[in-house]
């Protein structure tokens, strides 16, 4: 039987692709236990642990089940929303002005 648990950490950034990121984020994981299996791309790694790691989760300093780092998600995407309507005010502005 596999005593081993995995879990995938993404970032919303190509973080993974800059080694010393990746370096940080693997010693981060590494403090619960966790030990990369697969670099899946630049924004996604697979990790794996014991299970017998889980006895020790409640001392931790890190969550031991994030599955995100860097910028929030929620961020992420509410800070592309807010350039993106920038972007379109932008461009109706121009064009406004052109067919004066």
């Amino acid at each position: 039987m596999d005593n081993l648990e995995y879990k995938v950490v993404t970032s919303n950034t190509p973080a993974f692709g800059n080694p010393q990121k990746l370096q940080q984020v693997l010693a981060e994981e590494a403090q619960a236990g966790w030990e990369l299996v697969e670099l899946i791309d630049s924004h996604k790694i697979r990790v794996a642990r014991n299970k017998s790691e889980r006895a020790n989760d409640a001392g931790r300093s890190i969550d031991p089940y994030r599955i995100n780092v860097g910028i929030h998600p929620v961020a992420y995407f509410g800070l592309a929303a807010v350039l993106t309507i920038v972007v379109i005010y932008v461009i109706i502005q121009v064009a406004a002005l052109s067919v004066r």
